[in-house]
């Protein structure tokens, strides 16, 4: 063999080898565990009780201002307090003595408006959290009968939630509404676990980022004319802005302590889709809705929340000249590359008008698919008072 073909022979054996070698890929802080909790996935949390009872099918139509900056004009204050549930059948299935905590009380959405501003506009100030699950749960790791599950007590907390605050203005164009806001988003996570266990690195690991960024949504909706069947279309999109998410990673072991610093960008993303109301006749109304959020990227953890994608319908009931209204919603969603991929959505709810106040509740049951193990449920119960002045 020549000199020259040596040569060759060994650069394209080192090319090959090159390409052929493993990428050196990151990984989630521990403890994240995908069988233990969500991340990187999430699902989305109910603003008010009128979309948990509908199963968010009316998220883009513009009636509320927190998918839809392109909303009515009114001058009111609504307050959305919600009750978030998670129960994982996967561990109670695969695991003994498995207990969870019952349920968290915390915030769904708030907004003030009003209608007092030139040329038919409407300004909304508005706080809600599109991204929240809350867990405590515990159990006796496996079942017994496999002597290669090591014996371990095992306790865990996760907390996931996103926060937005904006500000949205919109104006009319003759029936088609525009609008537009700015949002300050704000995400926290954090996941622990005590595992109690003959093992010399058992104990408490804890890990913790957060961050902030400034994004916005654009947004319209239309109203057809009222004769024939009254029709609103509501689209709207919003950037979820790219964030250094930095925080800490404590270990409490046996074998010794340690305190670290973690940090990892998440990528910009898109939301956002279409809702559709038709008034059927006077006391029904049918609504339908679909939409998702693009991909996500963690690349210092080496991992990616796949394209979300959810379609759904549900109906209002209320028969004119009477305060109350009854909701009903179906939906289904998917996500790629999340432990939580696949999930049907069931809402209702009811509503009471008293003298243009609302009361209305509203109940979000999801039922949640994790690879083969049994179905497990998300559920918010969401109740929602909107006072005028």
């Amino acid at each position: 063999m020549t000199s020259r073909a040596r040569a060759s022979r060994t650069i394209g054996l080192s090319l090959w080898l090159w390409l052929a070698a493993p990428v050196a890929w990151g990984e989630p802080p521990a403890p994240i565990d995908p069988t233990l909790f969500s991340f990187p996935g999430a699902v989305e949390n109910p603003a008010s009780a009128r979309s948990a009872g509908v199963a968010l099918a009316d998220q883009w139509l513009g009636d509320d201002p927190f998918s839809n900056p392109a909303a009515l004009g009114r001058n009111e204050v609504q307050l959305s307090p919600n009750l978030v549930r998670a129960s994982r059948q996967d561990l109670r299935a695969d695991n003994r003595n498995y207990d969870e905590q019952a349920g968290f009380f915390d915030g769904a959405g708030a907004a003030i408006g009003t209608a007092m501003v030139p040329w038919g506009g409407a300004l909304w100030l508005y706080a809600f959290q599109p991204v929240l699950r809350l867990e405590d749960f515990a159990f006796n790791r496996g079942t017994g009968n496999d002597p290669s599950v090591i014996p371990a007590a095992l306790s865990a907390h996760a907390e996931t939630r996103e926060a937005r605050e904006g500000l949205a203005a919109s104006w009319p164009i003759g029936r088609l509404r525009a609008g537009a806001g700015v949002e300050l988003t704000q995400r926290r996570d954090s996941y622990q676990t005590i595992e109690t266990s003959g093992a010399p690195d058992n104990g408490k690991r804890r890990v913790q980022f957060d961050d902030d960024g400034v994004g916005f949504q654009v947004g319209v909706r239309y109203e057809t004319p009222v004769r024939g069947l009254p029709t609103t279309i509501g689209a709207a999109a919003c950037l979820v802005p790219s964030r250094d998410l930095q925080g800490t990673q404590q270990f409490e072991l046996l074998s010794g302590s340690s305190t670290t610093e973690v940090a990892s960008e998440r990528k910009s993303a898109w939301e956002g889709g279409i809702s559709v109301r038709c008034t059927v006749v006077p006391a029904l109304q049918v609504l339908a809705a679909a939409g998702g959020r693009g991909r996500q990227e963690w690349p210092a953890f080496g991992v990616e929340s796949g394209r979300l994608f959810r379609w759904g319908a549900g109906f209002e009931y209320r028969e004119p000249e009477t305060p109350l209204a009854l909701r009903f919603g179906v939906a289904l969603e998917s996500q790629s590359r999340v432990p939580e991929s696949r999930a049907g959505l069931v809402g209702l709810g009811v509503a009471y008008d008293w003298d243009g106040t609302w009361v209305e509740v509203g109940a979000l049951h999801r039922s949640v698919e994790r690879a083969s193990s049994p179905k497990s449920s998300d559920d918010r119960v969401v109740a929602s008072l909107k006072v005028s002045f």
